[in-house]
This record gives C-alpha cells, sequence and structure tokens, in this order.
C-alpha cells in the first residue's frame, strides 16, 4: 500500500476557511465592544441631560411674609387617652365608601377619609354622607398625582382644586392633607403651610392582600396614638377587605381603644 502522506503545512494554510471564521468572529467582537461603548457613551449623556438642578424642587421662600410658615408632618401620635384613628384613602366611591360608613356606625368609630378631588367631583352625595356620619374628609389632591413630579404651581392648583371640591359639596374645608403614596416635598410642603394644613401619614396598614393575616399583625402592635391607612376607592377595595377591617375595629375597641378623627388624635392630649 502506499504510504499515507501527512500535511504538515502550517495552519493558516491548512485551514483558510478556520482562519478566516476567527478573524471575523474577533471582528465581530471587537465592533460589538465598540458599539457597546458609544452606546454606554451616549446613555451616560442622556442621564446627566436628565439629571435635575439641585435647585429643581426648592420651594419658594416667603420674602415679602410676616407671619410664621410652617408644615407639620405626622406619622402617629402619643395620646394620654386610647386613641386610633383609622384613615380612607381614594374614596368617594358610591359602592365601597358606604360600605365602609356601614362598619364604623356599627361600632360608632369615627375615621378620617382622604378623598381626591375629582372622585368629590363624580360623587358629591358620597362624600356629604361622609361627613353627615360625623367623620372628617381630608384632601388627597386631585386625579391621584405624584406631588413630586408636578411643578409647584400645578402642585398647587391640584391641591387648592381639591379643597375647593370637598368644602363645596360638604360645608367642611379641610385642614389635613395626605399626598398620595406618601410623597411630598419642599414645594409641597410650602402648600400644604399656605393652605393652613397639617400633612398626615401613617404607622399602620391595612391592604386588601393579605388583609385577614395583616390584621393579625396590627393587633399584635397596636398602641395608642397610631394612624392606620386603608382604602375605599379606586383598584384597592375588596369585600374582604371590610371584613378585616370590622374585624380590627371589633377587636380593638373591645380593648378599650377608641376610634377617633385624625384631627381629633392630633389635637389630644398627650401622654
Amino acid at each position: 500500500m502506499p504510504d499515507q502522506q501527512t500535511d504538515d503545512r502550517p495552519t493558516s494554510e491548512a485551514a483558510p476557511g478556520l482562519t478566516r471564521r476567527r478573524l471575523l468572529t474577533t471582528s465581530g467582537v471587537s465592533a460589538l465592544a465598540a458599539g457597546l461603548t458609544v452606546f454606554a457613551a451616549e446613555e451616560a449623556r442622556a442621564a446627566q441631560s436628565r439629571r435635575k438642578s439641585p435647585t429643581h424642587r426648592v420651594s419658594p421662600r416667603p420674602e415679602t411674609v410676616a407671619s410664621a410658615v410652617a408644615a407639620q408632618v405626622v406619622w402617629r401620635a402619643q395620646p394620654a387617652e386610647r386613641l386610633v384613628s383609622l384613615t380612607f384613602d381614594d374614596g368617594p366611591d358610591p359602592r365601597w365608601t358606604p360600605r365602609v360608613l356601614d362598619v364604623l356606625a356599627r361600632h360608632d368609630a369615627r375615621a378620617t377619609f382622604f378623598q381626591l378631588g375629582d372622585a368629590v367631583e363624580r360623587h358629591p352625595g358620597v362624600a356629604r354622607d361622609v361627613v353627615a356620619a360625623g367623620h372628617e374628609v381630608a384632601n388627597h389632591g386631585w386625579g391621584h398625582r405624584d406631588l413630586t413630579d408636578l411643578p409647584a404651581a400645578d402642585l398647587r392648583d391640584n391641591l387648592v382644586r381639591t379643597h375647593d371640591a370637598i368644602e363645596a359639596a360638604t360645608g367642611a374645608a379641610p385642614t389635613l392633607v395626605r399626598p398620595p403614596w406618601g410623597r411630598i416635598d419642599a414645594p409641597g410642603l410650602f402648600v400644604a403651610a399656605e393652605l393652613g394644613y397639617r400633612v398626615a401619614l401613617w404607622s399602620h396598614h391595612l391592604p386588601t392582600d393579605g388583609a385577614e393575616r395583616k390584621v393579625d399583625h396590627n393587633l399584635s402592635c397596636a398602641t395608642a396614638g397610631m394612624i392606620m391607612l386603608c382604602h375605599d376607592g379606586r383598584s384597592t377595595p375588596a369585600e374582604s377587605l371590610y371584613v378585616a377591617v370590622d374585624r380590627l375595629v371589633a377587636s380593638l375597641s373591645g380593648d378599650g381603644y377608641r376610634f377617633v378623627t385624625t384631627s381629633a388624635l392630633l389635637d389630644a392630649p398627650t401622654a
């Protein structure tokens, strides 16, 4: 048999197709890396252009005002008595707000309803029912807008429109504001001060998801002065939530707690 010949040519000679593929792959990786570098640089420049000046959200200075300008922000109180405040955001809603009023009436409890101006405009009768039942109505802004995203003039208009809608519907002028999602910064605090509002946030939360479990948690850590967030409008409520609210109010009332409006809680003698 004839001897087998071996190919001892250099690899580049023996497999020119393989070499070309390697060169193409290397070129492709280099091009991709270069493209990513350019993209990262462009993103960095875009982020820099989106970055706000530190003075972007600074509130106006009341240089021509001689009286005090101040806004109180509260999460909870420390009353001498066993007082707590249950609050409901995002109403009035013709389906859910009456359900809440029924629960509260059953236990002779008072609450504060942080209402949306556009919802008050649509359902003024429901807002009036809240006040007629002895509860407090407060300002939650118009359209559930993030106040920290609004220019100062729009922010003021948002809260003033809601204030006027509540007063027109109920005859009661609100004295508290709760910003949607609890988000507020210097311009919002300044407008709150202008309107004579206290900013009421919360120390406890009763959400729809897992409401019964959350009631157990809130009962286990309940103390006088707590402000609890719940909802009676938009997409949050469900019948199961108000079953949980009923149990919460019944349990705490049985333990000697009294449910009052948030303003009454903040104005009560302190421990």
